[in-house]
């Protein structure tokens, strides 16, 4: 059976250097700001409510929802971020690029 899976990486020194989330814990995204958007996933342990990776983007939000939307729907893994090696998704309109953060949160 082929999963669904998003990578995301920050760069080689950040604490947190990064997750592969399985499409079956996805639970939103949202803009963060004008041009930066935040993907929630259900927490792999008890320890935490939800994990977050916030990406900047260009282009429009709805478009970049419809590439993460392919990206969930994909049953491979699927690269959005990966800042150590600065390598981004791209879609129709834009991409995703620059700094991630990728955290747990209570």
């Amino acid at each position: 059976m082929n999963k669904s899976l998003l990578y995301f990486a920050e760069d080689a020194t950040a604490a947190d250097s990064g997750a592969v989330m399985p499409a079956d814990s996805f639970l939103s995204m949202e803009l963060a700001s004008a041009s930066s958007v935040v993907l929630k996933f259900k927490a792999a342990t008890n320890a935490a409510g939800h994990a977050s990776v916030t990406i900047p983007f260009s282009g429009a939000f709805k478009d970049a929802c419809r590439a993460i939307a392919g990206a969930l729907n994909s049953n491979t893994m699927t690269v959005v971020a990966d800042e150590a090696n600065g390598v981004y998704l791209s879609y129709n309109g834009g991409a995703f690029s620059g700094a991630v953060t990728v955290d747990n949160v209570v």
